[in-house]
């Protein structure tokens, strides 16, 4: 839920493009279609990411993001962003790129806060917002 649409982009552009894009507050990037960046809206914040079993997922929020809890068992880097994790919903769109594309794809994205980048479709980037 809460796509705003999907774009195929490396995951290293997944979280650039949700920050150009319009209410993008989150994003995804997925192997989906060769590489997708799922940008997403809605008010989320890091504690609101969820681990999966897929490694190659990436999510991510904007710059703008809150830390998550204590008890997080995400390991977050300095750019918003961690691997093997997801947000429910909030998708704005997706686009096929790799996963080191997908935080700043979301940055470029209007409204990107976060994202998701899982190997969907070869890699895809979900970026979210909210």
């Amino acid at each position: 839920g809460n796509d705003l649409y999907s774009v195929q982009i490396s995951a290293e552009l997944c979280g650039g493009k949700c920050a150009q894009v319009q209410g993008c507050t989150h994003f995804t990037w997925t192997q989906y279609n060769g590489g997708t960046c799922w940008l997403k809206s809605g008010t989320v914040s890091k504690s609101d990411a969820f681990s999966t079993s897929d490694s190659t997922m990436v999510c991510g929020v904007v710059p703008d993001g809150q830390q998550g809890g204590s008890g997080s068992t995400i390991q977050w880097n300095g750019n918003n962003w961690a691997m093997s994790c997801d947000f429910q919903g909030n998708d704005l769109y997706s686009v096929q790129i790799s996963a080191e594309l997908c935080g700043g794809k979301c940055a470029q994205v209007q409204g990107c806060t976060h994202f998701t980048w899982t190997q969907y479709n070869g890699g895809t980037c979900w970026l979210k917002s909210g």
